[in-house]
């Protein structure tokens, strides 16, 4: 019922709904002939089915005539809800109703023929709330990541973690030595935390992504950047989602962003020399016992070179969808807390038509 009444149709009568249940005093009924079919619902017309009910019940319609009067009346369009009510109230008053009584209830009906739900869809949605309620209550480490791996778009990533970190959920950046290619679960200082998958930064597709996990899985943690360089495959990861890697800070544990997007060039001739070599069999030579060792690669002379915070939480808003290391609304939201009087995320249907004052950030500027 709750999911059928927060429908624009029924919407209008949640208060009338719960007087009923809490107090059956207070049921009112728009008509006694209808007691019957608005019993459950303490009055209230609530599902498509009632609709139904009230078309045959009031006016004598076959409930297959009643179905084709319901998707007439769904579309809005005036002359056909004068057409339709004229034939209403016509039948009704032939079944010994007054024109008044059969107008107040075609009034009654008309908003909820294409606004509403039918009982059965909305059972289906209850029972999916309850179960996934219980999920969430019970095992919300698990569920947000669930939710995070269906999430789709960054919009809906961006909702989903902010919902984990409402829930005190740990999520972590995207890790060439952790990752896998989409989201999941791993211990973390003692508990769970929900790490990034490769895949989820943008311009990194799944063949990069998997890859990637391949080839540290087969060999082992990528030491250094130079070891990423020499292992990864440049056909499924080529530059362009290198930097966004970088960006994203999945090679953070192997220098600073703006040190490894400066050297971008370095990294990517040094993964083509030993592509080269690999394609030519001189990839590995060997030692005095006969044992096929990896040819020692030239260590990189890193450019150094700083991002600033707000660089890099302004690439990870583009290429994850949200801003992981730092929100740059923090540093801000002590003073202005005390100008403000609810969040949007506090912005809720029940509070439409109240003035409430909220803060924001430009993300975004053109001429």
């Amino acid at each position: 019922a709750l999911v059928a009444l927060y429908r624009p149709g029924p919407m209008q009568h949640i208060g009338a709904y719960c007087r009923g249940k809490h107090d059956p005093s207070q049921v009112r009924y728009p008509h006694p002939d209808l007691a019957k079919i608005l019993d459950e619902t303490y009055g209230v017309i609530c599902y498509q089915d009632q609709v139904l009910f009230v078309l045959q019940t009031f006016a004598g319609y076959e409930l297959k005539d009643a179905e084709a009067i319901r998707k007439a009346m769904s579309k809005k369009v005036a002359s056909l809800m004068q057409t339709e009510g004229e034939k209403f109230i016509a039948a009704a008053r032939k079944k010994g109703y007054t024109k008044e009584e059969a107008e107040a209830v075609f009034t009654l009906i008309e908003p909820f023929a294409g606004y509403a739900f039918n009982k059965s869809h909305a059972a289906c949605y209850g029972t999916i709330a309850y179960q996934t309620a219980y999920l969430k209550t019970n095992y919300p480490h698990e569920y947000m990541t669930a939710v995070l791996a269906s999430a789709g778009t960054h919009e809906r990533i961006a909702e989903a973690v902010a919902e984990c970190v409402r829930l005190g959920i740990t999520v972590l950046p995207p890790d060439v030595n952790r990752s896998t290619s989409g989201f999941q679960l791993e211990e973390h200082e003692g508990g769970l935390a929900i790490r990034f998958g490769l895949e989820t930064v943008k311009n990194v597709g799944s063949g990069a992504a998997e890859n990637v996990v391949r080839l540290r899985e087969e060999d082992g943690p990528y030491a250094s950047v130079e070891d990423f360089a020499r292992r990864v495959d440049l056909k499924a990861l080529n530059r362009r989602a290198l930097e966004s890697l970088i960006k994203a800070g999945a090679l953070d544990a192997f220098g600073g962003r703006g040190t490894l997007l400066a050297n971008v060039e370095r990294i990517v001739s040094l993964a083509q020399r030993e592509q080269r070599l690999k394609e030519t069999g001189q990839s590995t030579m060997f030692d005095m016992f006969g044992d096929s060792v990896a040819t020692p690669l030239p260590s990189l002379e890193l450019i150094e070179s700083e991002a600033t915070k707000a660089e890099q939480l302004s690439w990870e808003r583009e290429l994850l969808g949200v801003y992981l290391s730092e929100h740059p609304f923090r540093s801000a939201a002590v003073t202005l807390s005390q100008h403000t009087t609810a969040l949007v995320t506090e912005l809720t249907a029940e509070m439409d038509g109240r003035e409430v004052v909220i803060a924001g950030m430009v993300q975004a500027a053109r001429p």
